[in-house]
């Protein structure tokens, strides 16, 4: 009876914190910080309390268009038009005019991405609606039942640091596809983080007696990583080598980008 009781206080709880939420709607709520262009979407933990869960990048309104309050979302829709003659995928209703969706199309369909707005992501850039990636727009309507709390507020700070998006510059082979877009006919789904070298075998000699900065420099040496869109990114170094003692020494190179993609190869160093 005791442990009943509990978890209808929890639910209880949860409820009360939601606003107008009911039932599930009750699972999570959401913050858009107009000041940093970042959602924090907050889950009822088992003490029936909201904490930070997930972080998106966003583009809030230009000009200070996106409205502060409190709202509960209204509806959703697959495919929802956009003023200017455009589209928005994966999109719910906050408010009047105001709604959560990805980045806009020129048509309804996940092909015809508008890449120079994708690429404004984290900078304050729509009409007043909040725009996501395709994957975030996704998960907030595959997860935030109609009735959510959203809290939209211009405070300069975040519980959960922001992520970046990956930028589709004029490298990326898929210009007009979010790299994000769970959609199975998506074509970024058959690229990943790569590695282009010129030689993985390094030769060194002991007698150099080369730093470990001067060692790294030699090992990094025209080997450049890329992620997923084609965009250079750092990667690591696994080894370890003594410069002095001669031998074969194995380096391992791995990189990940902020898809969440990755890439290892393995070299060599000789140290003669």
């Amino acid at each position: 009876m005791k442990k009943i009781t509990l978890f209808i206080f929890i639910l209880s709880l949860c409820i009360i914190h939601a606003g107008s939420a009911m039932g599930e709607n009750a699972k999570y709520n959401i913050t858009v910080n107009k000041a940093t262009n970042c959602v924090i979407v907050y889950k009822c933990d088992e003490k029936g309390s909201y904490v930070p869960f997930k972080a998106m990048i966003c583009s809030v309104g230009a000009n200070n268009s996106t409205p502060a309050g409190v709202f509960n979302t209204k509806a959703k829709y697959v495919w929802r038009p956009l003023f200017g003659n455009v589209y928005g995928q994966y999109a719910t209703r906050i408010n009047g005019n105001i709604l959560f969706h990805s980045v806009y199309y020129s048509k309804p369909s996940p092909d015809t991405l508008k890449t120079a707005e994708y690429n404004k992501l984290g900078t304050a850039a729509s009409m007043g609606c909040v725009r996501l990636t395709a994957a975030d727009a996704k998960w907030i309507y595959d997860n935030c039942p109609i009735g959510t709390q959203v809290k939209i507020i211009n405070n300069g700070t975040d519980p959960l640091p922001r992520p970046q998006a990956v930028k589709l510059g004029q490298n990326a082979t898929y210009k007009n596809w979010d790299p994000t877009d769970p959609n199975p006919n998506n074509p970024w789904k058959n690229e990943g983080v790569k590695f282009t070298y010129q030689q993985l075998y390094k030769s060194i000699k002991a007698e150099d007696k080369l730093t470990p900065y001067k060692l790294a420099e030699v090992i990094r040496q025209g080997v450049t990583a890329y992620d997923t869109a084609n965009n250079p990114i750092d990667y690591t170094l696994a080894y370890n080598i003594s410069p002095v003692a001669k031998g074969k020494y194995e380096v391992k190179y791995h990189a990940e980008d902020i898809l969440g993609n990755s890439a290892e190869i393995t070299g060599y160093v000789i140290i003669e």
